[in-house]
């Protein structure tokens, strides 16, 4: 359960993070602004960053010791993959709606 709820942290503060680069990125004039495109760009760099870092991070951070309880470094094992699906999920979910949210400001680019 715990490592769903690190999941859902994890999926927050990347978006949170997606969030202050899209927010830094500035309005570009003209007939073709390259601006938006980058959001979106950095917006799916995060969302790939997001899944590896949280599994890197379940992996050797928050596993249990497989020397103490085998049983229960397994049943982490079959769980971690399952979150780090849930945490991508998540991710997409969040930033899709407040790209619907924010569709006239600078997150509304990211779809």
């Amino acid at each position: 359960m715990t490592s769903y709820i690190i999941a859902a942290i994890v999926a927050g503060a990347m978006i949170l993070i997606a969030a202050l680069i899209s927010s830094a990125i500035q309005y570009k004039g003209g007939s073709n602004p390259k601006d938006p495109g980058q959001r979106r760009t950095w917006f799916w760099i995060i969302a790939i960053i997001n899944p590896i870092l949280f599994f890197i991070l379940g992996r050797f951070v928050l596993a249990p010791n497989p020397d103490d309880d085998q049983m229960v470094f397994d049943e982490y094992m079959k769980v971690l993959p399952i979150a780090t699906s849930v945490g991508f999920a998540l991710y997409i979910i969040i930033g899709f709606i407040l790209s619907k949210i924010f569709k006239n400001g600078k997150l509304g680019h990211w779809f």
